[in-house]
């Protein structure tokens, strides 16, 4: 799934989009490296190893991965590990860093003070630009609010609102032509506006601020902002010093100090970065694989292996997958139990199924999906379609009977209040959602010798390709309706 090259009008996109190329060109850290042509080279790459020429090198680089119980992901550690599964199929992502471990690099570009404009920085700017807005919002609301309240108390009919009004306050009731009234004391004025009464609605005091991001208009005729006027030349001194001894000279927004580095050694006028040891800053994140990543990379393709932290070995490919599996309560089972409708086992379904058609899949909790379909990575595009799974049982007995059949976690997918919410979520990023039926095998059509004796399955009789071969997959789209914008 290739995108052509973009247009040479903008050769810094273009450069972009080739650097990128090269670097995250592969979609499998497996590489395939056929002798012939350099087309048939990157051709071959996209291919099975059972499809790739016979006289073809293949790659197969082997990464290592913790097992952490805790969070239930894999935690990758090593520097040329983490590079390989995320730069060749987007595997994982940095702990702290938004999608690619890239923390180390910006922490030495901070140390020698650089001024590069990372992922993470313009998100913080972005977080601090919308705390501000709601903050003014807020006010602006609370301003209006008083506004029309003392409106609406002192003003009654048409043109009876005056230009100012008294805030009166009784000390004590007098007689005044024989009726009691309160005494007048001192006044605050405030400032209202004559306000027909009889024309104001609720929208009349909604005051909102402008939001920073306000622009949602996409694509090559974006509407963009007017940039701001310009600001008016600072004042010069001696113009401060004639208008005499009381003016204030503000001095420039932008103005920065000057810093001079003293040579000490007398070596040159400041260090250099070639002298600048990047050893000194250490590795301080990790990349953290799913579940579904972790079996796919593991025995799918057979590149990373699970190490587990009670034994502190290597799990073989047989032993791992009681390993992953969803936990249950000690009081059912004090094993891990394998069933066709684990959860972790129909989450995979989709992922394995989805990664087989050349789909980068990454987790979608952010937009209350289950997976996300990116066509190459999310370094070249957006992601297209949200998937949110769906499991059908073919037999709804064991639904009944089954520790994962009456959770949230199924009946909560298929509420239409839950669905109308993802709907809503995606349309608003231009996401097209997709509704994944997964039909959960019956444990009664696999063969009496592969389950154990409580009727689960036995992990050391049932193989993954024979396992995934069982459930049915149909996919489909949803979109949302609108009612004002479909009449004609």
């Amino acid at each position: 799934m290739s995108n052509p090259l973009p247009v040479s009008g903008k050769g810094g996109n273009r450069a972009r989009f080739l650097a990128n190329q090269k670097k995250y060109g592969h979609p499998l850290p497996i590489i395939i490296h056929p002798p012939s042509s350099s087309k048939l080279s990157v051709l071959s790459s996209y291919l099975p190893t059972f499809l790739a020429p016979s006289s073809s090198s293949v790659e197969r680089p082997e990464c290592v991965g913790t097992f952490d119980p805790v969070t239930r992901s894999v935690w990758v550690t090593e520097p040329r590990d983490m590079e390989i599964l995320f730069n060749r199929g987007f595997f994982g992502k940095g702990t702290l860093s938004r999608s690619e471990p890239s923390w180390r690099e910006r922490r030495i570009d901070q140390v020698k003070g650089g001024q590069s404009a990372a992922a993470e920085k313009i998100r913080e700017a972005r977080r601090i630009a919308r705390k501000q807005f709601k903050i003014d919002r807020a006010q602006a609301m609370l301003t209006a609010a008083k506004a029309a309240e003392a409106v609406l108390t002192q003003s009654t009919t048409p043109g009876t609102a005056s230009s100012s009004a008294s805030v009166i306050t009784a000390d004590e009731d007098k007689v005044v032509d024989g009726s009691a009234s309160p005494t007048l004391s001192a006044t605050t004025t405030t400032t209202i506006p004559d306000v027909d009464v009889s024309t104001l609605t609720p929208q009349t005091f909604l005051i909102r601020p402008t939001r920073p991001d306000q622009n949602r208009n996409r694509g090559r005729k974006a509407f963009r902002r007017k940039p701001p006027p310009p600001q008016p030349a600072p004042v010069a001194s001696s113009q401060a010093t004639e208008s005499g001894p009381s003016t204030r000279v503000d001095r420039p927004a932008m103005e920065k100090p000057v810093v001079v580095v003293e040579d000490t050694e007398g070596e040159g006028e400041g260090a250099s970065d070639d002298e600048w040891d990047d050893e000194l800053v250490p590795q301080m994140e990790h990349l953290q694989l799913a579940l579904e990543e972790a079996w796919f990379l593991s025995a799918g393709l057979g590149v990373l292996r699970i190490r587990d932290p009670a034994t502190d070995t290597i799990t073989p490919i047989r032993s791992l997958l009681p390993l992953l599996v969803t936990p249950i309560p000690s009081s059912i089972s004090p094993h891990p139990i394998i069933r066709p409708d684990d959860p972790f086992l129909v989450s995979y379904v989709a992922y394995h199924h989805f990664r087989s058609l050349g789909w980068v899949v990454k987790p979608g909790i952010k937009f209350c999906c289950d997976w996300l379909l990116y066509r190459r990575g999310p370094v070249f595009s957006h992601s297209t379609f949200s998937c949110v799974l769906i499991p059908v049982y073919e037999d709804l007995e064991e639904k009944a009977i089954s520790p994962f059949g009456n959770e949230d976690w199924y009946e909560e997918r298929m509420s239409w209040k839950w669905m109308n919410t993802i709907m809503r979520v995606n349309s608003l990023v231009q996401k097209t959602v997709v509704a994944v039926y997964i039909t959960i095998p019956s444990l009664n059509s696999f063969p009496s010798n592969c389950r154990l004796q409580d009727g689960t399955l036995d992990p050391n009789k049932v193989g993954m390709r024979d396992l995934l071969k069982r459930y049915t997959i149909r996919e489909v789209t949803l979109q949302r309706f609108g009612p004002a914008r479909r009449r004609d």
